[in-house]
């Protein structure tokens, strides 16, 4: 089955918008929601084996004192107390938090394996997009999200069958993790042509497109909160396989066999128009009318000799500005690749997605290092750690309501509002309105897109700010709500311009290379987490801070966009 034609995906455009939106929530990147699952992960002790206490055992009068070898030690408190620790050896102490709440030992050397996992599974979570939109461009988004429904639904099983037997199978976290990651992003990048149903809207919809992916870090804390709640793991990863089986099904029959053009593409406006034709002009001709009149009008206005070089397939902005041939190819790839305005973008994009994503691998980290700070007690420093992990999971619902709020701002005073005239005045003024409503609606979108731009850039460098005051503990929830503002703004914004600023044929090539770039980026953060637990001995500082320095370098981006607008 090849899927259904663009005229009948037009009809279902409101069930597909709203299913893609529910499913990013529930799959596009809940791998992002790590800190939750992570603690989940942890309690059903995959490579717990790395902390096992071998035979070399020294009893204390409170402790159990197990040497692995010179780099790591493993405390065990003999009540079985869950909690960061400090243990005296020889001349210094050392801390460490060594047992979860199911009896399974944690230490240094899990963390680490588990969060170079993350890495390379939030990596491909944006690195596979660039081959993704490749594909997406010439052929259309159906395949690809069968293909990604199925590679999620078997990450999930295979998260449950490693909890079965976490002593042999630890080792299935690493292709789960992937497989998550590649199938998630799966879900968002080809829900991004959906909006283009929708015309005037479509700015809030690729928002509300990303907002939704963003938000989807919430489900595994809600899965956590189940978890703790009693239900099993298994049965937690199998209703998401489940779930995920049901998406297949959506897209099996929903997903058209196309790629879905931009709504300017006029092949795709006439093939629309005149399927409604057959509908409207019976009852009483005034949409006959309007749609030939408008159709005819356009195609007049430039000679479409299709030919095998002719890009026939003009948008009418194109056809409508008088001031550039109407034969005119729109640029290349490659063009469009040395453009100030793409490397401007992809240097903002890497280091806002290495600040953010290197801030949900490391939370723990910051956590502990705060309560160290505030000389906290082991069962303090635990429940410290819990809650606020709740707290950063629970936020990430607010994704999804910061959507409409960077939606309206790149669709800012873009909505046209016709006066009512009679039908001859409309045929006559129509064509040089749509001139001026042209020129001005593309300076429109490029302002809107600096203050979009220029808000992310504010709000990065004031939460790279707070989150230095690691001693004011409720402070840190106001990071927690910045980091999911700019999460959906700095996508979102990237959407929009590559959207404005490039042909619709480039979309899925130019956002999938931006977050290769990204992906590559975010493999920076496994050793910078070895260096705060190693070097820096698990206190953040100087990473926070010499990553707010370079993200000040953000700000170039809507410097240049305020320019080129002016001009």
């Amino acid at each position: 089955m090849s899927g259904p034609s663009l005229v009948q995906v037009n009809r279902r455009r409101w069930w597909i918008a709203v299913t893609s939106v529910i499913e990013n929530l529930m799959f596009a990147a809940v791998l992002l929601g790590w800190s939750s699952l992570l603690l989940m992960l942890k309690n059903e002790g995959f490579y717990s084996n790395l902390c096992k206490v071998d035979a070399n055992v020294a009893l204390t009068v409170d402790w159990t004192v197990c040497i692995r070898n010179s780099s790591y030690l493993c405390f065990i408190p003999l009540d079985k107390t869950y909690g960061c620790y400090q243990v005296p050896t020889g001349n210094h102490q050392i801390k460490g938090s060594f047992f979860t709440p199911s009896g399974a030992p944690t230490c240094a050397a899990q963390d680490e394996i588990l969060n170079r996992y993350f890495s390379i599974g939030s990596s491909l979570l944006s690195g596979v997009t660039v081959v993704l939109g490749v594909i997406m461009d010439k052929y259309g988004s159906r395949m690809i999200r069968l293909t990604g429904t199925l590679a999620f639904m078997v990450s999930c099983l295979l998260f449950a069958i490693g909890s079965l037997d976490t002593e042999q199978n630890s080792i299935l976290i690493a292709p789960a993790v992937c497989l998550n990651g590649m199938g998630g992003v799966v879900y968002i990048f080809t829900s991004f042509p959906v909006p283009n149903l929708f015309a005037e809207l479509r700015s809030t919809m690729i928002s509300l497109m990303i907002g939704s992916y963003s938000a989807s870090a919430v489900m595994y804390m809600l899965f956590k909160t189940a978890y703790d709640a009693g239900v099993p793991f298994v049965a937690i990863m199998g209703f998401h396989a489940t779930v995920g089986f049901l998406t297949f099904l959506n897209c099996y029959f929903n997903c058209p066999g196309e790629p879905i053009p931009g709504p300017e593409d006029i092949s795709y406006a006439i093939k629309l128009h005149f399927d409604a034709f057959r509908f409207e002009h019976k009852i009483t001709g005034k949409s006959f009318l309007r749609h030939t009149s408008s159709v005819g009008r356009r195609m007049s206005s430039v000679d479409i000799t299709p030919s095998d070089n002719h890009n026939y397939l003009t948008s009418i902005v194109d056809m409508s500005n008088g001031n550039k041939d109407s034969s005119e190819e729109p640029e290349t790839f490659l063009q469009a690749l040395m453009s100030p305005c793409i490397l401007l973008s992809f240097v903002t994009m890497c280091l806002t997605q290495l600040r953010l994503i290197a801030y949900m691998g490391s939370l723990e980290v910051y956590l502990k290092s705060s309560a160290d700070q505030l000389d906290l007690s082991p069962t303090e420093t635990t429940e410290t750690v819990d809650f606020y992990t709740f707290l950063f999971g629970l936020f990430q619902i607010n994704c999804f309501f910061m959507a409409p709020v960077i939606g309206t701002i790149m669709d800012w005073k873009l909505t046209n509002k016709p006066k009512k005239t009679k039908k001859r005045a409309i045929l006559e003024s129509e064509e040089p309105e749509e001139k001026m409503n042209g020129h001005k609606r593309k300076h429109q979108q490029i302002m809107n897109l600096a203050r979009a731009f220029m808000i992310t850039n504010l709000l990065l460098c004031i939460f790279g700010i707070i989150i230095m005051f690691e001693k004011i503990l409720p402070l840190q929830v106001v990071a927690f709500i910045i980091h999911t503002a700019v999460r959906t703004f700095l996508h979102s914004s990237i959407g929009g311009l590559y959207a404005c600023m490039y042909h619709f044929s480039h979309f899925g090539k130019l956002t999938g290379l931006a977050s290769f770039l990204s992906a590559m980026f975010i493999l920076i953060q496994d050793p910078l987490f070895v260096l705060v637990n190693s070097q820096l001995g698990g206190d953040p500082f100087w990473i926070n801070f010499t990553l707010l320095i370079l993200s000040i370098t953000g700000f170039g981006l809507p410097i240049y966009l305020w320019n080129y607008a002016r001009k």
